[in-house]
């Protein structure tokens, strides 16, 4: 079964290159776009991530000058194309950082997927981790995944830890051939063509974030960094 993917921008931020590559471009200043992912396919609608809070909106000046593009809440993404919050059948959360489970409160008719270690972590964050807040999670029944396995026909999940304790990537089959969406932060600038992927700037543990960028880049996979800017519509 092969499906479509489709970026949703909810969002931007401004931090710097070395936020997404570990030790490399720290000083250049980069557009940061907050994406949830659209999967279409066997009359299913299913998201990876729910992007940012809606509540936290906000476009940073120039941002759309430069680029074109202009972030919107996740209903108006949705409602461009045709879709209600009642339409989405299945929610995967790649980590649950506030900037990719913000919305997940708003989608009542879901299954909703996340790492078993992941949603422990999220209730009970270590200090040094600001980026989790279990308000997103709190009235969420999840199906917790420990294992690399399939979700529905042409879309499965492996298990890709170290810029959280349990990171998914999402493998999809699409029109252009097995995808993967990282679930680690990243943009192009973490997979050079020649040598090996630069481990993600934010991580828990850098040895397993770098072995997990590896596993995707050798995979021969077309690779959807979860924060590049020059994101396109993949077909089914």
């Amino acid at each position: 079964m092969s499906y479509s993917i489709t970026p949703l921008l909810t969002g931007v931020r401004n931090p710097d290159q070395g936020i997404m590559t570990y030790q490399q471009g720290y000083g250049t200043s980069i557009w940061l776009p907050i994406w949830a992912f659209l999967l279409q396919g066997d009359d299913r609608n299913i998201l990876v991530d729910t992007g940012l809070d809606e509540n936290e909106l906000m476009t940073p000046a120039g941002f759309s000058e430069e680029t074109g593009l202009e972030p919107k809440s996740i209903l108006e993404c949705l409602a461009e194309l045709g879709l209600k919050p009642e339409d989405i059948d299945i929610v995967i959360n790649t980590h649950l950082h506030d900037d990719h489970c913000g919305n997940n409160a708003l989608f009542d008719n879901a299954t909703f997927y996340a790492h078993k270690a992941e949603i422990a972590f999220c209730k009970s964050p270590h200090p040094l981790d600001h980026r989790y807040d279990d308000y997103f999670i709190e009235d969420i029944n999840f199906t917790e995944i420990e294992f690399d396995g399939e979700i529905v026909p042409g879309v499965k999940v492996i298990n890709s830890p170290g810029h959280t304790v349990g990171t998914l990537s999402v493998e999809i089959e699409t029109g252009e051939g097995q995808t993967i969406i990282t679930g680690f932060c990243c943009n192009s600038k973490n997979f050079p063509a020649n040598g090996p992927a630069v481990c993600p700037g934010v991580h828990v543990n850098a040895i397993e974030a770098w072995e997990s960028i590896q596993k995707v880049k050798q995979s021969g996979a077309v690779i959807v960094p979860m924060h590049e800017l020059s994101l396109k519509p993949i077909p089914a």
